[in-house]
């Protein structure tokens, strides 16, 4: 089993819908939609293994966070 780096569900390698190669890693994933979000932009996804899975959620939040409001925080008030 692999897991998918983009939403981070486990994947049966022969039955993966789409695989890919990047720097000398094959990487698996559940779906074609997470294939092509991490054809965009893989780095974005390549978060080392030791930060876990809230280090991935936070960091996807905060690039969330900036393609929505730029290089501004919200405001909240």
């Amino acid at each position: 089993m692999a897991r998918d780096p983009v939403c981070g569900m486990e994947v049966d390698e022969s039955q993966a819908p789409a695989s890919l190669e990047y720097k000398g890693r094959r990487f698996y994933f559940c779906a074609l939609s997470c294939y092509e979000a991490f054809e965009k932009d893989p780095e974005s996804y390549l978060v080392p293994e030791k930060q876990g899975w809230w280090g991935r959620f936070l960091n996807k939040l905060a690039k969330a966070s900036q393609e929505t409001y730029g290089n501004k925080p919200p405001k909240c008030h």
